[in-house]
């Protein structure tokens, strides 16, 4: 974060999906980023009308992380929906072999690396110049 590239961060548990850690960590500012309990949404559904769903945000991220696709209710960290645009089940880095996957909403967005137990989230704003 101190770099400049992202705004907030996360670790979660691949097992359950559920963050554990979060940046920036003074005054626990990065929890209010990343992370917001169980809430009820309008889901536009497919003959576009809208079904209020309960959004739990842990199991959001654990059905992208173990199959790059959101559920039903969509991707939604912190309290905001990203649309996933980008999956690849084997991305390579050095002598390692990673999930990666790319999440979007107008300007801002959220690159997650899943590993074999963990998942690992940066969010970005282009507002705050950054991409």
């Amino acid at each position: 974060i101190s770099e400049g590239y992202c705004y907030a961060a996360g670790l979660a548990q691949l097992e359950d999906g559920a963050f554990y850690a979060a940046a920036p960590v003074a005054d626990e500012a990065g929890w209010g980023f990343i992370h917001k309990e169980d809430h009820e949404e309008s889901i536009l559904q497919d003959d576009m009308s809208e079904k209020k769903m309960t959004v739990n945000e842990a199991a959001c991220l654990k059905k992208v992380a173990d199959t790059g696709k959101a559920p039903p209710e969509g991707l939604w960290l912190g309290g905001v929906k990203y649309t996933v645009t980008q999956y690849d089940a084997k991305f390579e880095s050095g002598d390692h072999t990673f999930v990666k996957i790319f999440a979007n909403r107008p300007k801002k967005g959220v690159s997650i690396m899943v590993t074999s137990t963990q998942v690992i989230c940066g969010f970005y704003d282009e507002e705050k110049g950054q991409t």
